[in-house]
């Protein structure tokens, strides 16, 4: 992917109730494809719905298919597990991984740079998603996301770091109203913050090639400003990207 290219994660977590209806959000999304102009789209659907939205998505240069996230065990004896080989049958592109949600209930740092590194070593696009719990104003949610940034990115193969991208999403910020969104300037900071990390863990001239997204009650009325001000390559977006309409002129905002 081109670094001037905007990229566009819809992560539907546990949505639609039915596989009709995410036949037909994706069918809305694909019908506009054509007038995404520098924005690429991954759609991350509930692991029952890949196939069927992979069949939409076809050969598009505009649309992907991404994950929500990966098992990285050998074998096949692992009951409820989705491994790597299976995804990239069924045509993923991009992984989720280390969303605050699968943080929060079972993925250490350990386990989240596992799953990034084995998912890049074989192939896929991995969308390592980092952010604080909680933001004061002693600053304490720097150390946060540092520590998770430093756990995962220290000693990455440099081949691999071209197929990485970074999203910052703040747990506190995440299906709040517009209203409590980050403010772009906050989200400036972290990411000047979040470049000096991958300069100083992997060096200045791997910065470039990683893009960073913002995620976190982003809607079509804030996008715009968000992206603008807030020194970032894309957004990762979640409720919004089921409303077909809005999510389309959330990217036109853009």
């Amino acid at each position: 992917m081109k670094m001037n290219e905007k990229l566009i994660v819809a992560n539907w977590k546990m949505n639609p109730g039915s596989v009709d209806n995410a036949k037909e959000i994706m069918i809305g999304i694909k019908n506009k494809s054509k007038n995404f102009g520098d924005i690429k789209l991954v759609v991350c659907p509930p692991f029952i719905y890949l196939n069927e939205v992979a069949k939409i998505i076809g050969s598009s240069n505009k649309l992907f298919l991404g994950a929500q996230d990966v098992f990285i065990g050998e074998g096949a004896s692992h009951t409820g597990e989705v491994g790597i080989k299976l995804l990239k049958k069924v045509g993923v592109k991009y992984v989720l991984v280390g969303h605050s949600e699968r943080r929060e209930v079972l993925d250490s740092d350990l386990v989240v740079k596992e799953k990034m590194l084995e998912s890049l070593k074989q192939g896929l696009k991995v969308i390592l998603c980092v952010g604080e719990k909680e933001r004061n104003e002693h600053g304490d949610h720097y150390h946060e996301v540092k520590k998770q940034i430093i756990d995962a990115l220290t000693k990455l193969p440099k081949n691999l770091i071209k197929n990485l991208v970074i999203a910052y999403e703040p747990v506190w910020a995440i299906g709040r109203p517009e209203s409590e969104a980050i403010k772009p300037e906050q989200l400036h900071e972290i990411s000047i913050f979040i470049k000096r990390l991958i300069s100083d863990i992997l060096g200045a001239k791997e910065v470039g090639k990683v893009k960073i997204l913002y995620g976190g009650s982003v809607t079509k009325n804030n996008a715009k400003d968000i992206f603008e001000k807030g020194n970032i390559d894309g957004l990762l977006i979640g409720r919004e990207s089921l409303k077909v309409d809005n999510f389309l002129e959330l990217m036109k905002e853009i």
